[in-house]
């Protein structure tokens, strides 16, 4: 169970909150139409604005923006309410499980067919291969 000061919880969180700011960036970038400041000095609006930014009709950064408050809100549940902490824990993994083989399958779409990369969304990728280690520790 997941004590509320854990280093686990913790890092899950802080997490959590970079990601979300990382998808509430690309999400404010696509909508205002500026551009994105690449650290990797790629076009990443080659991939964000590609056939591959959106699934169902919904944008890949709304999608993050859910995810991570979602992970966000479970966490909160877990310590406000551990009598449903196994089954909310048992829901996060899935969730970023889940959400890292979507993102890995993006990753491959920027390197095997847009080929070009986006700084941001690999950080996304690092930042949910890093919350899947660390939902273990929970």
């Amino acid at each position: 169970m997941a004590a509320l000061f854990s280093p686990y919880v913790t890092s899950f969180l802080v997490l959590c909150i970079v990601g979300l700011f990382n998808a509430l960036y690309l999400t404010y970038k696509h909508y205002q139409k500026k551009p994105l400041l690449c650290p990797m000095n790629h076009k990443c609006e080659v991939v964000t604005e590609s056939k591959w930014s959106e699934l169902f009709g919904v944008r890949n950064e709304v999608i993050g923006v859910i995810f991570f408050c979602s992970l966000l809100l479970g966490m909160t549940g877990v310590l406000f309410f551990p009598a449903y902490a196994e089954g909310i824990i048992l829901f996060i993994r899935i969730s970023c499980a889940g959400s890292l083989l979507f993102s890995l399958f993006l990753v491959f779409v920027q390197f095997k067919i847009i080929k070009e990369y986006c700084f941001y969304c690999l950080l996304s990728t690092v930042i949910v291969l890093l919350l899947v280690v660390n939902s273990f520790g929970l």
